[in-house]
């Protein structure tokens, strides 16, 4: 398949979401829940589904956790310093940008793109390894920061992370799937039926979402903030995460292409929602609009450099 015959539909998918929020085909209001329905529902269904479909020495890879966080948290550092000392940011809009480059775009748009480049079993299982990392370790930090830097109560909005950590329907469909595999329990053929019919809903919604949400993104930010956003998101953190998946051993070439692929989406959709928290709201939803908007052109160009299409 040629990358055109690979995006098209992909991009496609996301137009048409965006031309039916813009021209009142269906309600703004109808993005978020559909977006809820897919992290809820169809993206946990299926992550349980392919990890305990996974016999257990295949099922966790280390090496790709260790060169993942790795690459994530040096995007992290190198676009706060930048932030901060050269575009002389303040604490909170740093913090922002923090997450902005090193949380990206794993269940929205990285799975669809993944399916169709590398096909659906391994596609989520890098969707979970990634999870893993974004849930566990760089949105719990990132927040963190942003609490540091607002001078918020520390304490309570550690509880806070704990507290939606475990409350989490991906971590948990995630710690679910791991102990059925490790456990070697084979799943009902009905649960698994039941599951699958979840899971193929997940793909073409997601997209739907992004583009119902970038119809409802205002358009309006600074140049340098954003640029240094799209640029952290969209170019550092795939070559961070390539540059780490050349030091850990035992990832594989395949699961390390993966890993470059997710990287190199743009920034987690709900960021316009994390950046409002910390007063950033605005700044937050254009950053994520340049990017996905660019994204259409820096994928292809990932695609084809990493030799996947």
């Amino acid at each position: 398949m040629t990358l055109i015959e690979i995006f098209l539909p992909v991009f496609a998918v996301i137009g048409l979401g965006f031309v039916a929020i813009r021209t009142r085909y269906l309600d703004p209001a109808t993005v978020q829940p559909l977006g809820t329905v897919v992290i809820r529902i169809a993206l946990p269904a299926l992550i349980l589904l392919a990890l305990a479909g996974t016999p257990a020495q295949g099922a966790l890879n280390t090496g790709f956790l260790l060169a993942y966080a790795a690459g994530s948290l040096v995007t992290m550092l190198i676009c706060m310093a930048i932030a901060r000392y050269v575009l002389g940011l303040s604490r909170i809009v740093t913090a922002v940008v923090g997450l902005a480059v090193s949380m990206a775009n794993s269940g929205f748009m990285g799975l669809p793109i993944g399916q169709a480049l590398m096909g659906a079993e391994l596609a989520t299982l890098i969707l979970a390894h990634c999870m893993i990392v974004e849930n566990v370790l760089i949105l719990p930090l990132a927040l963190l920061l942003i609490a540091l830097a607002a001078q918020g109560d520390v304490q309570q909005t550690r509880r806070k992370i704990i507290s939606d950590l475990l409350r989490n329907p991906l971590l948990i469909a995630l710690l679910v799937g791991l102990a059925i595999s490790f456990a070697g329990i084979e799943l009902p053929e009905l649960a698994r039926d039941t599951l699958a019919f979840l899971a193929r809903i997940s793909g073409p919604l997601a997209l739907l979402v992004i583009g119902g949400m970038l119809a409802s993104l205002p358009a309006q930010g600074r140049v340098a903030v954003v640029g240094l956003m799209v640029a952290g998101k969209l170019v550092l953190h795939p070559l961070t995460v390539w540059g780490a998946t050349g030091l850990v051993s035992g990832i594989g070439g395949v699961m390390a292409m993966g890993a470059v692929l997710f990287a190199a989406m743009p920034m987690i959709t709900i960021f316009p929602l994390l950046g409002a928290k910390a007063g950033q709201g605005q700044l937050s939803a254009y950053g994520l609009l340049v990017a996905t908007l660019c994204s259409f052109a820096t994928l292809p160009v990932v695609v084809y450099l990493l030799g996947i299409a």
